[in-house]
């Protein structure tokens, strides 16, 4: 009867309460609760599974007692405020009938579990239990209040917690049964000590999470149940991929320039791309699943990808994919075919957390647009929107697609969330490991000539490695990925000044097109594939050695150094790739570039952005390059000796040869595909 009753009170309530996020950035560190002393206690080091911390507040106006009565008539009944049709307060070992240090108490709540705790702290303002063996938890909950000076008393309950076995990990970290459960109790223990003080609350409880992942858990990872299914699902991915020329689904899609305009919603989610009011810029990619001819439904692909702004360094690439769903609460988890990408709904379909709430994103598209080339000219405009598990959708922002709309056929755009997550927002479930252990895969299928070795066929071009020289540049290579930015973001220029860093910005004019977008085969098409290839480069001095993919975010990448002779291994990581048309000095120009960081054990510490540009005002080309560098630590005295004398010299010299090498490439392409005159 007792739990029925918990039960209608949490569904007429808990769905309601208002939740949130302690912080947006890492959750606290279990090493700052206290390891205490005595026999049975069970600390968070005993526990299973990720820790929370979760904090109930409650404020109370009108009260005629102060935080230290109030807390004071709480010691001597806790059972007072507790609904004791869900949990009763049994002291076990203790003299006095009040709550003070060191008494026990068991509390009986529904299922398997007994629920001992020991009073470790009190003080008049507060008092603090740790839970001992047994209990279905893991940790300390706090009990205080305070007087907030203005007449209201806050009262608050905050715990620091893991699951205290395997199944109560199930129950709560997995399928949130016994953390709604919690919430239940905790938030109408808050209320019942507002009607104890005689005041009355304030607004409604507030609920605070943070989640904190444990090294060395020992709990049943989802990896090892999912294993199998998720290593099947890659395997078929990647076959089909290779099927079809890199992509297994969606292989043809429109790009276009995005720009997300950022409102925030009612509440807080402690996830910056939900809570902020900002206009980020980026780039969009509509596509069909399977590849159908336009009359025919498909499902249809919005992917995402822009720079988030971040408190403390750089922006970090965020990326997104949605596909054609239903909206309702059922329908958000289901596939829907379509054959106009507006209007129409796009959905996460896969959950994502954010703190203690599951979430799904999605993006509403406003206007009927056919879902071919021909009809995505104007601008598409979508609304941004999310939703907590099963309630309802709540516009967080708009989406706005604008021209001018490209193909993707020559280098395909890949997005990979797996790498760039958005940034407060985790993915949860054993669907979303399943599927990006099958996105990891996809990102090494080899669909291009290049990858693994260098083949151009052109000047300077390098022959075909020998097994032997292949599988150790290949071994260097895998390496890389364990292999760290070798600068942190508040090193950078921008952050700490340019003292000790190279500064180089260098343009070189290529020959020019006329006014408007960039001409099919024209020069600008020609140099933006020689900075894809990295072919701009001098191979006397530094080279592509190894790499699996046209750039992308995050991707890895093997240089190899030439100095007197000796060659050097130089690992690098691909930072942004930039698509897009903006405005520079009111003129508007298209751009295509991208740039790369140095790695642990390269010889420098810094980043080179290599692009290629057409003003569309008047159709002039230019190459740009741009780097800051500064020597990293070099443990070979010889190696250091040698960088110190001649480095710097080298890197201005690589830099003009850059620069002359890409236009006489570009020149000499162009003359290539021009017709030869008529006899």
């Amino acid at each position: 009867m007792g739990a029925g009753i918990a039960l209608w009170r949490w569904l007429r309530t808990a769905r309601t309460t208002h939740r949130g996020r302690l912080a947006t950035g890492p959750g606290f560190e279990p090493a700052r609760i206290p390891d205490r002393g005595g026999d049975r206690v069970q600390g968070l080091r005993q526990g299973v599974g990720p820790a929370y911390q979760r904090r109930y507040t409650v404020r109370i106006v009108g009260s005629p007692l102060d935080a230290p009565r109030l807390m004071e008539r709480l010691r001597a009944d806790v059972n007072a405020a507790s609904p004791v049709e869900f949990a009763v307060f049994d002291k076990v070992s203790g003299a006095s009938p009040r709550l003070d240090l060191d008494d026990e108490y068991d509390v009986h709540m529904p299922g398997p579990w007994d629920c001992p705790v020991r009073v470790v702290e009190r003080a008049p303002l507060s008092f603090r239990f740790a839970t001992l063996e047994g209990h279905v938890e893991a940790g300390e909950i706090e009990f205080r209040a305070r007087d907030t000076g203005d007449g209201e008393v806050e009262f608050t309950i905050e715990s620091w917690t893991r699951s205290g076995d395997r199944l109560a990990d199930v129950l709560y970290d997995r399928l949130g049964m016994a953390k709604e459960m919690q919430l239940h109790m905790w938030t109408h223990f808050c209320c019942r000590v507002a009607e104890m003080s005689g005041g009355r609350m304030a607004g409604e409880v507030e609920v605070r999470t943070e989640r904190t992942e444990i090294a060395g858990d020992p709990r049943v990872d989802a990896h090892r149940l999912t294993g199998p299914a998720g290593a099947a699902l890659a395997r078929a991915f990647t076959a089909a991929a290779r099927a079809r020329g890199g992509r297994p689904l969606h292989p043809h899609g429109l790009v276009f320039d995005a720009t997300l305009r950022l409102s925030g919603t009612s509440r807080f989610w402690g996830v910056p791309l939900l809570d902020d009011a900002a206009e980020l810029r980026g780039v969009a990619r509509l596509s069909r699943s399977i590849g159908l001819p336009s009359p025919f439904p498909d499902v249809l692909g919005l992917a995402l990808r822009w720079r988030q702004p971040e408190e403390d360094g750089e922006p970090a690439t965020a990326e997104l994919l949605l596909a054609t769903t239903g909206h309702g609460r059922l329908g958000r988890h289901l596939l829907r075919p379509a054959n106009r990408w507006g209007p129409g709904f796009y959905g996460s379909l896969l959950p994502y957390a954010a703190g203690d709430r599951r979430v799904l994103l999605g993006a509403v598209a406003r206007r009927a647009v056919p879902a071919d080339p021909a009809a995505a000219d104007g601008p598409i405009t979508m609304d941004l929107v999310v939703a907590a598990g099963l309630g309802p959708w709540e516009r967080f922002g708009e989406l706005l697609l604008t021209g001018p709309v490209r193909t993707d056929d020559r280098e395909p755009l890949r997005f990979d969330p797996v790498r760039h997550p958005v940034p407060g927002l985790r993915p949860a479930g054993a669907l979303q490991q399943m599927r990006g252990r099958a996105y990891d895969a996809v990102q090494h299928v080899d669909e291009h000539p290049r990858a693994g070795r260098a083949v151009t066929g052109r000047r300077g071009a390098v022959p075909r490695r020998r097994p032997r020289a292949h599988r150790r540049l290949q071994r260097l290579y895998e390496g890389l990925r364990e292999r760290p930015v070798n600068f942190a973001p508040g090193d950078r220029p921008e952050h700490a000044g340019t003292g000790g860093w190279h500064m180089d910005d260098r343009r070189q004019a290529l020959p020019p097109e006329r006014p408007g977008p960039p001409e099919p085969d024209g020069s600008w098409e020609i140099a933006r594939r020689l900075v894809r290839d990295y072919e701009f480069a001098d191979p006397r001095i530094i080279r592509s050695a190894y790499r699996r993919s046209a750039p992308a975010p995050g991707a890895d990448m093997l240089l190899e150094g030439r100095f007197f002779g000796l060659r050097f291994p130089l690992g690098v990581r691909v930072g942004d790739v930039v698509d897009t048309t903006t405005e520079q000095d009111g003129r508007p120009v298209r751009v295509w570039g991208w740039n790369y960081r140095t790695l642990e054990g390269h010889l420098e510490r810094g980043q080179m952005d290599q692009e290629v540009r057409k003003w569309l005002d008047t159709g002039d080309v230019e190459f740009r390059l741009r780097a800051f560098s500064h020597r990293a630590p070099i443990r070979n005295p010889v190696v250091r000796l040698g960088f110190e004398l001649f480095g710097r010299p080298t890197q201005l010299v690589y830099q003009r040869r850059a620069c002359r090498r890409m236009a006489h490439l570009t020149r000499t392409e162009l003359a290539a595909r021009r017709p030869a005159p008529a006899e």
